[in-house]
């Protein structure tokens, strides 16, 4: 090896090293500070699903609601008919008092809407 190509390797090494702890440095946090998460309250978050009208993928974005369970909901609702309240739910096989409750929060049953056609000019 000439001086040249010993110089080149040297320097080559020492930059990896370097580059090795820098790495190590961040992996490890130094120079860093904690990032503060600000989360909102459970509450902000609510909303309300309409069991007349809620698709079953709609149905599914409530706590306790599978997609089966979902599925049951649109079924029973498109056989029998609308729900008049939401108490009425207990008649979908899977929905029991315990179910019916933890689910409440996040139902409404809003009369169905009749279709009346716009009048156009």
């Amino acid at each position: 090896m000439s001086a040249g190509d010993r110089v080149f390797t040297l320097t080559c090494v020492v930059l990896g090293c370097l580059l090795l702890l820098v790495h190590w440095a961040r992996q490890e946090g130094a120079g860093l500070e904690p990032v503060e998460i600000e989360r909102l309250d459970p509450a902000a978050y609510n909303y309300r699903v309409d069991a007349n009208s809620a698709t079953w993928v709609e149905l599914m974005l409530l706590e306790g609601i599978g997609e089966q369970l979902a599925r049951r909901i649109v079924a029973d609702r498109e056989q029998s008919g609308p729900f008049a309240s939401v108490d009425d739910l207990e008649r979908v096989r899977g929905i029991g008092p315990k179910t019916l409750a933890r689910i409440r929060p996040g139902l409404q049953c809003l009369p169905p809407e009749s279709f009346e056609p716009e009048e156009t000019p």
